[in-house]
């Protein structure tokens, strides 16, 4: 056996904060934390609303999951499961002193439970500077740089503490979809790290950026000019076999 293999602490306790329906990036973190070795796993499951569904003309986001109940995909990997509304999460997370709370699928969270608690996100987006929905897209349009970063949450949307930011590279064989594929592919292995991170840093820096609103989602002309500047800086981009 390899002597440079690494096993993490499997009694480090985890929530996850998830929906209530078959949720690919959830199924994806949950895997990539027992690959890792983590297995005091809980899914802290809140009610699903069904939102105003928002037509994109130019999807980037992966969102088949396995089509099992979330009960059923818990069960089948040992890990527990708890229903609760935003209303009851602070009393339970109080009594439950989990050492860390990873956000897999949630709305705003309110400001009780995000000053209170070290929950961890990772947005695909390179933090301060593109905040919101449809990051990288925004990233594309605006000319900033791709990336993911995983940071404490705080009240304000996508601020709080660093915990890691890393560059996604754009290369010249790329579609616009295998460079979001990359970027969520980022996105679960850096949440999935953020325990090994912070289990080894203690000082992290404060993500602040006043000057930079939160995005919203992308309106149809806007992708369109996306797409173009997309192709410009594919063209200009090196080859993924240089």
């Amino acid at each position: 056996i390899s002597s440079n293999l690494q096993f993490h602490n499997s009694t480090i306790m985890i929530a996850v904060i998830t929906y209530d329906i078959p949720h690919k990036k959830t199924q994806d973190v949950i895997v990539s934390l027992i690959a890792k070795g983590y297995k005091e796993i809980s899914l802290i499951v809140q009610p699903w609303v069904e939102r105003k569904n928002f037509k994109s003309l130019i999807k980037h986001r992966p969102n088949e999951p396995i089509q099992v109940t979330v009960d059923d995909f818990a069960a089948n990997f040992g890990i527990s499961l708890v229903r609760l509304t935003i209303e009851e999460m602070p009393a339970f997370f109080l009594q439950a002193r989990f050492e860390y709370i990873l956000i897999a699928g949630a709305g705003i969270l309110p400001e009780n439970l995000t000053s209170k608690y070290r929950i961890v996100n990772s947005h695909p987006g390179l933090l301060p500077y593109v905040k919101g929905l449809d990051a990288l897209k925004w990233a594309l349009l605006e000319d900033q740089p791709i990336g993911v970063t995983t940071h404490i949450i705080s009240p304000e949307t996508d601020e709080g503490l660093l915990i890691e930011r890393q560059i996604v590279p754009v290369y010249f064989e790329d579609s616009f979809y295998s460079l979001a594929m990359r970027v969520y592919e980022k996105e679960i292995d850096m949440l999935s790290n953020t325990i090994r991170i912070l289990e080894n840093n203690q000082y992290l820096e404060e993500l602040h950026n006043p000057g930079v609103n939160a995005h919203r989602r992308m309106p149809n002309f806007l992708e369109l000019k996306m797409m173009e500047k997309f192709n410009q800086i594919r063209r200009n981009s090196p080859s993924m076999f240089e």
